[in-house]
């Protein structure tokens, strides 16, 4: 059987086409397959910005069209590209805007190592390696581009190794830093594929159904949802992030139109039995009692650093610019920029299990150490501050705890072994560990993304 396939002509555009040919010639070895490009009117027209382009398939109508003029077989889209109405005759096989421009101002300032007092979003079109020349030759300060496309351009391999090495040589002129999720969503469907066929070519099910991942087409299908709710495509100022997670769904959703910003964990609810304000901890008033004080130690010669807190990166350490700084939230990083340094990104506060995945952007296989507390049992881990943590004597009281430290859970059941049968939760990661270890699969026990949202579902 021979199968054409579909794409933009951009270097990214066939490289992701070359992505969904080694998938179905992994699955078919005696399919014949023929990649081939078509100019898109987006393509064609490099001066009007994308919000002034017609808002329904600017990137994909015309592949579309020659699915249905029977000139190719299956299109590879980027699912972003595509309206949330389908083209007349097709059918969709899952797998520079206004939100950028929106988003730019409110989170970008607070995330640089200098002061800034306002942030002017430009339009800019053409393919990744285009837009980073106009960045290095030009006067502009920055550029945002998404992940995936760095990703994929510098991962993927042969045939593309020359494309590959012009981004490699332009992104090494740059600092680079991978913008939070919880506050700056992406695009919905940002990075998945889409494969789009004509309703008569039922031939073709068979041969595609090998390739599709159930799990990011679920996911692909919510974010669209919620952009389709919001009156859908690439003019709205809007994101939408969604994360498949073992212990829950993790929705990030910022939306200007409707005043929307939204960041919960969805799915099966937690099985805690509500209770008095007065029965938890901490408190709605009670901060978490420590008393930190800085282990003097020598800079190590890692490239990679991980920071739990703001403070755990000692006043007399150097810092280069190469090495790669990851924060453990927002609030780290940005007390960490105020310091007056360059953060490359951060977990979003998810925990040591959120593996940063910088390596390709990086251009190297990063070497990490942690920087943390003297107590802390992670791997790698340098200690560049001791912790006292003062919990209160009438912890054996209360019910329900929400723990921001393993080490501080392990010290208080260790003195007071009666806590075990408390409700106990925590943010996604190394901390939940500790308290599963504890108690564990039968213990009471959940996730939060945050203290407070913790607060509002137990108290009554």
């Amino acid at each position: 059987m021979r199968v054409t396939l579909l794409s933009r002509a951009s270097a990214l555009a066939r490289l992701q086409t070359a992505i969904v040919a080694r998938a179905l010639r992994a699955s078919h070895p005696a399919l014949e397959i023929e990649c081939v490009t078509r100019t898109s009117a987006g393509d064609q027209d490099q001066t009007t910005p994308l919000w002034k382009l017609p808002d329904k398939g600017a990137f994909t109508a015309d592949l579309s069209r020659a699915l249905v003029d029977a000139d190719a077989g299956i299109a590879v889209h980027s699912f972003k590209d595509l309206p949330t109405d389908m083209a007349a005759g097709t059918r969709r096989i899952l797998s520079s805007s206004p939100r950028r421009a929106w988003l730019l101002q409110d989170v970008v300032p607070a995330l640089l190592p200098w002061p800034v007092s306002d942030v002017q979003a430009l339009p800019v079109r053409g393919n990744v390696e285009t837009r980073l020349r106009k960045l290095v030759g030009g006067n502009e300060h920055g550029l945002v581009v998404a992940k995936a496309a760095l990703d994929r351009l510098l991962g993927f391999g042969a045939p593309f190794e020359s494309d590959a090495a012009a981004v490699r040589a332009l992104l090494d002129q740059c600092l680079w830093m991978v913008l939070p999720m919880r506050e700056f969503p992406w695009a919905p469907a940002q990075a998945a594929l889409a494969l789009e066929i004509a309703r008569s070519r039922r031939d073709l099910d068979d041969v595609i159904a090998p390739v599709l991942c159930e799990r990011t087409t679920d996911v692909v299908r919510q974010e669209r949802q919620i952009l389709d709710d919001h009156g859908g495509g690439c003019h709205q100022a809007l994101g939408a992030a969604v994360l498949d997670r073992p212990y829950g769904r993790i929705v990030s959703i910022q939306a200007r139109d409707r005043g929307l910003e939204l960041w919960a964990l969805q799915g099966e609810r937690h099985a805690f039995p509500r209770t008095t304000s007065d029965r938890i901890w901490p408190r709605h008033d009670e901060g978490v009692d420590a008393v930190r004080s800085s282990v003097r130690v020598p800079q190590p010669s890692a490239d990679a650093f991980r920071i739990a807190r703001a403070d755990a990166w000692p006043d007399h350490w150097s810092r280069d610019d190469r090495a790669v700084v990851w924060a453990a939230g927002t609030v780290t990083w940005r007390r960490l920029a105020a310091r007056g340094m360059w953060v490359n990104g951060c977990a979003d506060g998810l925990g040591d299990d959120e593996a940063p995945k910088v390596d390709v952007l990086a251009g190297r296989t990063l070497l990490w150490v942690s920087l943390t507390h003297d107590r802390s049992d992670r791997i790698n881990a340098l200690a560049t501050c001791h912790v006292d943590a003062r919990l209160p004597d009438d912890l054996p009281a209360r019910s329900h705890f929400f723990w921001s430290s393993g080490d501080a859970f392990r010290r208080a059941v260790e003195r007071w072994p009666s806590l075990r049968d408390g409700w106990h939760a925590s943010g996604p990661g190394r901390t939940r560990q500790a308290i599963l270890d504890a108690v564990g699969a039968a213990g009471r026990t959940g996730v939060w993304l945050d203290r407070q949202s913790w607060q509002r579902d137990v108290c009554q």
